[in-house]
């Protein structure tokens, strides 16, 4: 069970960062979050059916569905910031011991918090053990910024690229969202308490209620895009960014500068609409105004989605030095992921909302109404959940999983999320009908998915580990001729 390290740094995965608990090291960590989020996904559909969850876009939100969901969602916060101090070669055992710690503490009581969290208010225990584990996402982020800057100030070649900026202002983003969604949850529980929430939704034009529906408007999309800002990132380093010359390594800064730029953008463009009455214009409109895409989604679509799309690209197919490395179908898997991403919420969200007389936009006399309260379903469960979540899947596979096994993993996750998006496409766009082809097909789909993280889990927690190292560690770049100092 124990790890050959390939590089002095990715011994660190192996250190246990809290000496009391010598178990508790990172790699052991990851596979424990990837289990608990299997299981906890498995659990939501005795919560929801997912092909059922949102009867029309202007339903309103099932608050018990919303908990149980952020269980979900932090669990992945958390994979995420496991894997980032490994890709981006944090060195700080400080560091490394808070996340692993806040990861621990977060992800359970979250969990087990949304497992009861049925109602505000009237649910106050289950309610506040989900607070505390949410107070340690904001540890974690906190921690992450710390230690990201200690390696900057450092001086470490890594810490003076591109992905790296990117990486740091997607945790900063990922901040601000959780304070927004704290500040959404107390009014929510407490209402107009103090009365200065009152006064300052009155002085900007808004009540209470609309003020706290700007809030969580806000912190969902915004850390929902940071997430993938940050995983997008990390994505580039572990799969060849540092290895990258010419024209790919040109159109991967494109990428990566566009999603930091787009970070930046969106923090601003969420903050303001959370904080005032302010709504970004809809473009490209026609119909009288009814068809039209809504700005927010072109800032996170364009600069962040597509950005990344660009940047893991021009990695993984760009420049044959890096494609011929080792861990080809686990960058193919993991580009593939972010391209359904890409589909799903950018090319297929952008044409429904160009056509919004149609699908109607919760309008349950629409022709497409139906039509439209699946996609409601899929691009939030699929594409800004499932297919990110899988971006994170490969990064440990490729870290922690020894290469002989990582392929069939790569197939299999490239098989169930093609057989699953292609389902969800007929699902919207051609027979919405509850139990038809599209909820047949891509409920195929998804039990293949499932199967590839069984055999993450199976080949990850259960056999000897030895993964890849990230392609940039400072050992690979003085191998490859010392492109440490390359931006």
């Amino acid at each position: 069970m124990s790890r050959s390290p390939t590089s002095a740094v990715d011994a660190y995965d192996d250190v246990a960062p809290i000496k009391r608990f010598p178990w508790l090291t990172q790699r052991h960590l990851v596979f424990f979050v990837i289990g608990w989020l299997v299981l906890f996904s498995l659990g939501s559909v005795l919560v929801s059916n997912p092909f059922a969850s949102e009867p029309s876009a202007s339903a309103d939100i099932n608050y018990w569905h919303v908990m149980y969901l952020h269980g979900l969602l932090v669990g992945m916060v958390g994979l995420l910031a496991l894997l980032t101090c490994g890709v981006l070669q944090l060195r700080s055992m400080h560091t490394r011991m808070w996340i692993v710690g806040g990861v621990l503490f977060m992800t359970v009581l979250t969990a087990v918090g949304g497992i009861f969290d049925r109602q505000i208010p009237g649910a106050e225990i289950p309610m506040w053990v989900q607070i505390f584990g949410f107070f340690a996402l904001d540890e974690i982020c906190i921690v992450l910024l710390l230690g990201m800057l200690s390696e900057w100030r450092s001086g470490a070649p890594n810490a003076r690229t591109l992905p790296y900026v990117s990486a740091f202002l997607a945790a900063g983003s990922m901040f601000v969202a959780a304070v927004m969604g704290h500040l959404a949850g107390w009014i929510l529980e407490f209402g107009n308490f103090p009365s200065i929430i009152g006064s300052y939704a009155a002085a900007v034009g808004d009540k209470v209620d609309d003020f706290e529906a700007n809030l969580v408007g806000s912190h969902s999309h915004d850390m929902v895009v940071a997430v993938m800002a940050l995983s997008v990132s990390i994505a580039a380093v572990q799969f060849g960014y540092h290895q990258l010359g010419g024209r790919a390594r040109a159109v991967a800064r494109l990428g990566l500068g566009m999603v930091g730029f787009g970070v930046i953008a969106m923090t601003v463009m969420y903050v303001v609409m959370a904080f005032t009455s302010w709504g970004p214009p809809n473009l490209f409109t026609s119909a009288g105004g009814a068809n039209g895409i809504a700005g927010d989604d072109i800032v996170t679509g364009v600069f962040v989605m597509l950005g990344g799309l660009l940047a893991l690209g021009a990695v993984v197919l760009g420049d044959p030095r890096v494609r011929g490395m080792a861990g080809g179908p686990l960058r193919l898997a993991t580009l593939w992921s972010w391209v359904l991403l890409f589909a799903t919420v950018v090319i297929a969200g952008y044409s429904i909302e160009l056509d919004e007389v149609y699908f109607g936009a919760g309008d349950p006399k629409a022709a497409g109404a139906a039509n439209d309260a699946v996609f409601t379903w899929l691009h939030q469960d699929l594409g800004l959940f499932l297919m990110p979540a899988m971006v994170l899947v490969m990064l440990a596979v490729a870290r922690f999983v020894l290469p002989r096994y990582q392929g069939a993993i790569a197939w299999a996750t490239i098989a169930g999320t093609t057989v699953t998006f292609l389902g969800g496409m007929i699902f919207v766009f051609v027979n919405p009908a509850l139990h038809g082809p599209g909820y047949d097909i891509s409920a195929i789909g998804l039990l293949v998915v499932g199967l590839s993280l069984l055999a993450t889990m199976w080949y990850g927690a259960f056999h000897e580990a030895g993964g890849l190292p990230a392609l940039g560690s400072a050992q690979q770049q003085r191998t490859a001729g010392g492109g440490a100092g390359r931006r």
